[in-house]
């Protein structure tokens, strides 16, 4: 049982998520064929009339994991078959790993319903993630920080943006798994058991039973987690807007008026932007941007190094910018496409292999290129530019290539490129502005999480 927070039904959760869909749209479904997702499909079904604008298509992707697992696919498909609505299946192909099999096959689900989204054009991809898997989820992140300045304890995002192209949203998040079961029960609708949910090797697992032992289950401090990191990565997005500067998506700098804010805007917007300067899938962790907040607190003008970023505190502010260890060439094949230190896409259209790296610059090009900053911070950022490499010529900046035209040099959002949940999209729109990358699609929904 759960107290506090209102708890849709499943049709509920639906018709709610329908009713704010822009139209018209296609929502693609991810349906493993679990009671979760089987009653997702099912309840969207009832509740999508035909001329609504919206229509519903249904994905399945086989792991390959278990014997059963292609006849079970099989069955959704004869389940979608029965509604009428459009099934697509994909099969996760090559060697497995021996280790982290969950994380990978998280990986390689979004990778392949992503390619079906694509082909089909769907406006978003929904899963059947529930209440209890969002319990769940905070247990294991409270049992490894449960300090409140852990953002982890806001739980999944309703929605999260993939790749930087499609969204996926959750409409049974705040819906538990016993009122799924019992609406399909009540359409004698069946569903299947995956066995590896009932293995305590697992931790959640481990966790899924200590939390079926407690008598209830309180959603509204979750509710409220939820709240207090959407408001903080808005106010640590306002923070970005009103004091930072980034120059050719290298060198960032914070104004002095920026460090006498509330410390915990300061840190959240700080760890986040030294991720996406280090070219990192995540934000600095709790000692490495403890040790930086104490050495801002300090006040002494000074260098400290964290994530791969030089902070660098000087009278007219800090400045920010990737440290240039650990810089390795990158070479790219003609017509292909690669990442270079989590922070730029190389795409080659020449005929030739290119390489891409740092290269030594010269006093009087750091100075043209970052006029205004002390010569030794503006040597520092050009020697972490991007360049570029062909038949002995050299590209002397970004974007600029021995063939013009036909390399292109994008900046990365290292932690927000694969992942963008909703708590952080405008903290993200900020530095895709900064950084000069592509603006981020839409939600194809209301952001419920940031209504007041």
């Amino acid at each position: 049982m759960t107290d506090g927070a209102p708890v849709p039904e499943p049709v509920e959760a639906a018709r709610r998520l329908l009713a704010d869909i822009a139209r018209p749209a296609r929502l693609l479904v991810a349906v493993s064929g679990g009671s979760d997702s089987t009653g997702l499909l099912l309840a969207l079904s009832k509740t999508n009339p035909p001329g609504s604008g919206i229509a519903i298509l249904a994905a399945t992707v086989d792991h390959g994991l278990r014997p059963e697992s292609a006849a079970e696919a099989r069955a959704v498909a004869a389940f979608c078959g029965r509604l009428g609505i459009p099934h697509f299946m994909r099969r996760w192909e090559g060697e497995k790993p021996r280790t982290g099999i969950s994380a990978a096959s998280r990986e390689a689900r979004y990778r392949l319903l992503m390619e079906i989204a694509d082909e089909t054009g769907a406006a978003a991809i929904l899963t059947g993630h529930t209440l209890d898997d969002q319990a769940e989820t905070v247990a294991m992140r409270a049992a490894r920080n449960g300090g409140e300045d852990n953002p982890g304890l806001a739980g999944m995002a309703a929605a999260v943006l993939l790749d930087r192209r499609r969204w996926l949203l959750r409409p049974f998040l705040a819906t538990r798994r016993a009122d799924i079961r019992a609406f399909l029960a009540r359409e004698r609708q069946g569903w299947i058991d995956d066995p590896s949910n009932l293995n305590p090797y697992y931790e959640r697992v481990r966790v899924r039973g200590r939390l079926a032992a407690e008598e209830r289950f309180d959603a509204v401090p979750l509710v409220r987690a939820a709240g207090r990191r959407t408001a903080l990565s808005d106010a640590a997005a306002q923070c970005v807007h009103d004091h930072v500067t980034v120059r050719h998506g290298v060198l960032a700098r914070l104004a002095p008026s920026g460090l006498g804010g509330d410390p915990a805007i300061c840190r959240h917007a700080l760890s986040l932007l030294a991720a996406v300067l280090g070219g990192r899938a995540h934000a600095l962790g709790r000692d490495s941007i403890g040790r930086v907040m104490a050495f801002l607190d300090s006040g002494q003008p000074g260098r400290i190094t964290a994530g791969r970023v030089i902070f660098d505190l000087r009278r007219e502010g800090l400045y920010l910018a990737r440290e240039n260890r650990g810089l390795t060439p990158l070479h790219v094949g003609a017509g292909e496409t690669a990442v270079w230190d989590g922070r730029y896409r190389i795409a080659n259209g020449s005929e030739v292999e290119i390489t891409v790296g740092p290269a030594a610059p010269g006093r009087e090009e750091a100075s043209t290129l970052f006029p205004d900053v002390p010569p030794a911070v503006a040597m520092r950022a050009m020697a972490v530019m991007p360049y570029v490499e062909a038949n002995s010529l050299f590209s002397p900046a970004p974007g600029r290539s021995p063939a013009a035209g036909q390399i292109r040099i994008e900046p990365m959002l290292a932690p927000f490129d694969r992942f963008l949940p909703q708590f952080d999209l405008n903290l993200g729109s900020e530095f895709a502005v900064l950084l000069g990358c592509d603006v981020f699609p839409p939600m194809p929904v209301k952001d419920s999480a940031r209504k007041s």
